[in-house]
């Protein structure tokens, strides 16, 4: 949560959230970036999704900040389940390089049926360029994951562009967050 207080106090500076009303923050772990992103815009709720430990730490941070009103928490599983219902922001906030291509596209697939029309997807993670080598510090966790995750991978804006088509999204933007960190922004069709 430490590392990444930049990226999350980030977030609603790097996109309108102020018409929107409950955002599901699939992975959420402690619910930082909720927490960033209900702070800053008042109407705003957010549902963090996370498997129990977590989600017991994101309650406790909820509750320390004020905010459990605004923010619930719910223990599931981001890959199956059921997912909290009535949402129109989905953000994934450090989750995809956990993941291969093909369980990227699966989850993408799944929030969007899940989406309704006019739905908000935002995707915070250490995107590259397409040569895998900008910014520097985002393509060096590549090793990262390559030593510590199954799966993962540090992913380019059109990997993610190329997901996001095949499963019903449309790409709209790649901005910047804080320091390697930075903001893929998609809507339904």
């Amino acid at each position: 949560e430490a590392i990444l207080a930049g990226p999350a106090a980030a977030l609603p500076a790097a996109v309108d959230l102020r018409g929107r009303r409950r955002l599901l923050d699939v992975g959420g772990g402690t619910g930082s970036w909720s927490i960033a992103a209900v702070r800053a815009v008042d109407q705003l709720t957010a549902t963090v999704l996370e498997l129990a430990a977590p989600a017991a730490l994101a309650r406790e941070r909820a509750a320390a900040t004020g905010l459990a009103d605004r923010i619930d928490v719910v223990t599931g599983d981001a890959l199956g389940g059921d997912l909290p219902e009535g949402h129109d922001v989905f953000l994934l906030a450090n989750v995809v390089h956990y993941w291969s291509p093909e369980t990227n596209r699966a989850l993408l697939d799944r929030l969007r049926r899940a989406a309704p029309r006019n739905g908000l997807l935002l995707l915070a993670d250490f995107w590259t360029d397409a040569g895998h080598t900008r910014p520097v510090q985002a393509a060096m966790m590549a090793g990262e994951f390559a030593v510590h995750l199954a799966d993962g991978d540090v992913y380019s804006v059109e990997e993610v562009g190329d997901w996001l088509a095949r499963t019903g999204w449309r790409f709209v933007d790649h901005r910047p967050l804080a320091g390697p960190q930075s903001l893929v922004v998609a809507t339904t069709r």
